[in-house]
């Protein structure tokens, strides 16, 4: 039996006349040729498409680092808009005190009914810090800052709002108040008769005058010198025709003497409507208008309460 040959030669044949060369080779030799051509095949489609995959990898990290540089604009953008919000609740807090000193409760002290709400951090966290511009710019720790800033407003936003509400509530009471409150004349003309002891005119008698007489011009407009409802229109002895208007703040006003109404029992009439017209009817010497001023069940001097002067009309 043959034994397997041990060598492979390969023969090189000139084209043109030469020599003709011999190459023995080892067969171990080949083996080890065609191992390393398979390894070296597979260590090449390894590499490459580790190489695939590493560029896959760093396009998608490029793609990635652009999304984080686009967040992170958009976070400094919103780190922005809350820092001018909270900028915007600064001035709505001074508008505040503004509005406190308007309607009496901005200093000295405060009634229960009118107390307000105080309260919020006088200085918010740092939305931006100066290290935070750059590249590094840490977007958890913006988040973090942004989350912290805009639960701080929220609550000082609730409070501001209740506090403005309040506010409007006392700033309306006053307002109501001031439209309740017989302070202004209801003609102009002079006082002929004022507040006090004085001699009737006609009993001659020393006694009581618990209103003013204003003297003007016959069909001169009545004005109301606040706001109600008419509780009287009508004709009263003394009084003659008379207005009598009530409110809930405790007011009662009495206009006597009227030559004419112009009013219903019943109707609600604003500060400053014409309720009627001088005239001289009832006990009276002369066209002029009596008016009486009584809160919670006793009189009061109307020269005590008026807010604008007396001047001849």
């Amino acid at each position: 039996m043959k034994k397997k040959a041990k060598f492979f030669t390969l023969i090189v044949i000139p084209d043109s006349h030469g020599k003709v060369h011999r190459l023995v080779i080892p067969r171990f030799v080949i083996i080890i040729i065609v191992i390393g051509l398979i390894i070296g095949s597979f260590t090449l489609s390894y590499f490459i498409n580790e190489y695939r995959v590493m560029r896959e990898k760093l396009v998608y990290l490029n793609d990635l680092e652009k999304i984080t540089k686009m967040q992170q604009k958009r976070i400094l953008s919103l780190a922005e808009k809350v820092k001018q919000f909270n900028d915007t609740m600064e001035k709505l807090k001074k508008m505040e005190a503004r509005l406190r000193a308007l309607a009496g409760v901005g200093g000295g002290e405060i009634s229960k009914q009118e107390s307000l709400g105080e309260g919020g951090p006088e200085k918010y966290t740092l939305l931006v810090d100066p290290d935070l511009n750059g590249d590094k710019v840490s977007s958890l720790g913006l988040i973090k800052k942004i989350e912290s800033n805009v639960s701080i407003l929220e609550d000082t936003a609730k409070l501001q709002e209740k506090n403005l509400s309040k506010i409007q509530g006392i700033i309306q009471a006053k307002k109501d108040l001031f439209a309740c409150t017989p302070n202004i004349f209801p003609v102009q003309g002079w006082i002929s008769s004022g507040y006090g002891p004085r001699i009737n005119p006609f009993t001659h008698k020393r006694e009581m005058h618990r209103a003013i007489d204003i003297v003007a011009p016959w069909g001169t407009p009545i004005k109301a010198a606040c706001q109600g409802r008419v509780s009287y229109a009508g004709w009263k002895k003394f009084y003659g025709l008379v207005v009598e208007i009530q409110n809930s703040y405790g007011y009662s006003t009495i206009y006597g003497h009227m030559y004419k109404i112009l009013v219903k029992r019943g109707q609600v009439v604003k500060k400053g409507q014409v309720i009627g017209r001088v005239g001289s009817s009832g006990r009276s010497t002369g066209p002029h208008i009596h008016f009486e001023v009584w809160y919670k069940g006793k009189t009061l001097n109307p020269l005590n309460l008026m807010v604008e002067p007396l001047g001849s009309s």
